[in-house]
């Protein structure tokens, strides 16, 4: 059983205050750009999340969701 995160490319402002607190590098900043005309935030390694959930915590937006694999 692992973890994922999902990270809203509508609700992400690309502040990147996430990607340090990820203690697994999953997150960083993708290419794609929301309806703001933000580049956002996505997960690129997700296999690797623990689920510590530091991501979800400091986000500003609420854009980070953590879940549990089945």
């Amino acid at each position: 059983m692992g973890f994922y995160i999902e990270i809203s490319g509508e609700l992400c402002k690309g502040c990147s205050i996430c990607i340090p607190e990820c203690p697994k590098n999953v997150i960083a900043i993708g290419d794609n750009f929301n309806a703001k005309g933000w580049r956002y935030a996505e997960p690129f390694r997700n296999e690797d999340c623990i689920g510590c959930r530091k991501c979800a915590v400091v986000c500003p937006d609420s854009a980070i969701k953590v879940w549990k694999k089945d």
